[in-house]
């Protein structure tokens, strides 16, 4: 299964186990399991995306093919686990991604929303004990 998105000055290659970006003459990867989201802007024809580190890319696409429904099922495919945790203010998701490359390893990553901050310390301390508790019910 591959799909890919060409654009005037970067392409996009999509596997069954990575996202492959080309631009300026370099190669980036990513494995499903680092993109957190990402879309198909029709509109502005540029497709954009987020890691699980939080950095944000976009591409000028003038042709995406499937792209866009292979993006979104590959990372469907690596979420394992999302779990969501109102908090006295705010919420927390904690989510664990499975690499696609047959392993069973899986890498952990919490977002905030809603007025919740990762830097605070009450909060911090209560994503670290439920990803600890997660991984150990999860065996990863």
């Amino acid at each position: 299964m591959i799909a890919h998105g060409v654009g005037p000055d970067s392409s996009l290659l999509a596997t069954r186990e990575l996202l492959a970006l080309r631009s300026l003459g370099q190669w980036r990867i990513f494995g499903w399991e680092e993109i957190a989201h990402g879309s198909w802007r029709a509109q502005e024809s540029t497709f954009a995306w987020t890691t699980t580190a939080g950095d944000e890319l976009t591409v000028h696409l003038d042709d995406v093919g499937s792209l866009p429904e292979l993006f979104k099922e590959r990372v469907q495919a690596s979420t394992a686990v999302t779990l969501s945790h109102d908090l006295t203010r705010g919420r927390v998701q904690i989510i664990g991604r499975r690499k696609l490359d047959g392993s069973d390893d899986l890498t952990w990553y919490a977002v905030a929303g809603g007025g919740a901050d990762l830097e605070d310390e009450a909060v911090a301390a209560f994503v670290v004990a439920e990803t600890d508790r997660l991984k150990a019910e999860y065996g990863a």
